[in-house]
């Protein structure tokens, strides 16, 4: 068992998916950081400011440890920006993590997936570009890359659950 599970990744790559599928399969706790930026987001995400983004990560914190508290293990993580999960290992160093990033090695399918989104994170352009960041970027810590570009999710929840 983990303390904390991270499914990273850049906008249309599965993470919330993955996530909610581990909840469903597992009954691992799930929190999509998403959810504690939302106050302060509009649709496109284009107002977001330094200040409310280190506000929600201070909250994500405090909930993670919070549920460590009271007994929870596996607690699953998802929509997170790359600058934060390069931040995990730091941030919880005394704690058993894993970071699994997924990634597409089809752009088309990338694509594809972010042009069909009506809210959230919808530019295109931004989206390829930091799928291929986290391509290139090595990896950090306790961090797995998993192509995501078959479009089946569970054979992703597969791979994640015989790792860990």
């Amino acid at each position: 068992m983990k303390d904390l599970i991270i499914i990273a990744g850049a906008p249309g790559s599965g993470k919330s998916t993955v996530g909610e599928l581990l909840r469903e399969h597992k009954g691992f706790p799930l929190i999509e950081f998403g959810w504690l930026r939302q106050g302060h987001l509009n649709n496109n995400w284009s107002n977001a400011t330094s200040q409310e983004e280190q506000m929600a990560l201070e909250n994500l914190t405090f909930i993670i440890k919070n549920y460590w508290k009271n007994g929870y293990k596996n607690v699953v993580v998802t929509d997170l920006q790359d600058i934060r999960v390069r931040e995990i290992p730091k941030l919880f160093s005394e704690k058993d993590f894993i970071i699994f990033t997924l990634i597409l090695e089809s752009e088309d399918e990338l694509k594809k997936r972010v042009s069909r989104r009506t809210s959230g994170f919808i530019n295109t352009k931004e989206a390829l570009g930091w799928n291929r960041e986290l391509i290139m970027r090595p990896a950090v810590k306790n961090e797995f890359k998993i192509d995501n570009s078959g479009n089946d999710s569970n054979i992703v929840v597969k791979k994640i659950l015989s790792t860990l």
